[in-house]
């Protein structure tokens, strides 16, 4: 049998399939329907299987009889990193109906299997979620979506503030360090990608995160800036709305890190509209509908997507110039990013 890093994408997603359909009967569901929704990093199967459940929970959340199994990436979160993902979504489901994806464990009460077969090179993580309904409004928000967004937003920092749960040292932090120096996924430390970056794009960088510095600094990890976040929730990615309702998905890059850097996320990918300041304006009024923000947050606001976009171009940077290859697809990305942050650092300077 071929070696699975020497098969092609079509032939790496035929052995996925053997895998996917062995940790689905680990979950109690045999001869499923189930077809790739996507293999990049995580391996996503869209599973249909009937009669798995003789009662179906919030069926305006959930589509009845749809599963989604995610085989996780090897090597980049630990086991009990994802462990940790799988208990604080139960428990968000469980404790306050929050509208994220609902775990499933197996029939021996594992939420987090480990799956072997033939022809892929190594053991699996796998899990199980419900299928979450809803859908991207990337080319038709309104400023009525951010403003939904920041409510959801304001609700999971408010459980995440309540949970009682150990620190996992498994989970990303978006401190400092981890948006500046630790290697994140790329292969190469931020703090190495820092030396192939361009003079003046080096200098504004180093501006920001000179200065996010000084404002986590100032406000320390208290539970009304620091928690357990999403990390990667807006309009454009991990966001879905189901009757004017938002709904966060895709909790696996979830972190430790400020309030403020979660809410920033959200305007990554829109920092240059021309309706920004609606979006804004429109969010923190969710927000702040349920959940306090000091106005010495609010003011940097624009720092932190400007630290954003500086961790997403070191990460980017660096996973390039290891493989050149992924050049043209975040070329023009790590390019708009800079020029942004540019702009950004010489407004702060006037």
């Amino acid at each position: 049998m071929k070696p699975y890093e020497d098969l092609t994408y079509l032939g790496r997603v035929r052995r996925m399939r053997l895998l996917a359909r062995s940790a689905l009967s680990i979950f109690g569901i045999n001869g499923p329907q189930f077809a790739l929704q996507r293999q990049a990093g995580n391996t996503l199967f869209k599973v249909h299987a009937k009669g798995l459940f003789s009662n179906h929970p919030d069926e305006d959340l959930f589509e009845k009889d749809v599963y989604l199994l995610r085989i996780n990436e090897l090597g980049y979160q630990n086991p009990d990193a994802i462990r940790h993902e799988l208990a604080w979504l139960s428990e968000m489901r469980s404790g306050a109906d929050l509208p994220v994806p609902e775990p499933i464990s197996s029939p021996n009460g594992d939420l987090l299997i480990q799956v072997s077969t033939e022809g892929v090179d190594q053991a699996r993580w796998c899990s199980l979620f419900r299928w979450v309904k809803g859908r991207s409004v990337l080319h038709r928000s309104q400023p009525y979506h951010y403003r939904e967004q920041g409510k959801l937003l304001a609700r999971l920092h408010q459980f995440s503030a309540k949970w009682l749960h150990p620190v996992n040292l498994a989970k990303p932090r978006y401190d400092w360090a981890g948006l500046f120096v630790n290697e994140v996924g790329s292969g190469m430390p931020n703090a190495e990608a820092w030396a192939l970056l361009n003079p003046e794009t080096k200098l504004a960088f180093e501006f920001v995160a000179q200065n996010v510095q000084l404002a986590m600094d100032a406000w320390g990890e208290q539970k009304d800036v620091f928690g357990l976040i999403h990390g990667d929730l807006a309009v454009d990615a991990n966001l879905l709305f189901w009757h004017k309702k938002p709904r966060a998905i895709d909790f696996y890059d979830s972190g430790y890190g400020y309030w403020l850097y979660d809410i920033a996320v959200g305007f990554e990918h829109c920092w240059d509209d021309p309706f920004f300041p609606a979006y804004r304006d429109a969010l923190l009024e969710g927000y702040t509908a349920l959940q306090p923000l000091p106005d010495s947050q609010i003011n940097k606001l624009d720092l932190f997507i400007a630290a954003v976009k500086v961790y997403w171009t070191l990460w980017a940077t660096g996973g390039t110039h290891l493989y050149p290859e992924l050049l043209p697809e975040y070329e023009g990305r790590i390019q708009r990013n800079a020029d942004q942050v540019i702009k950004f650092w010489r407004r702060s300077q006037s």
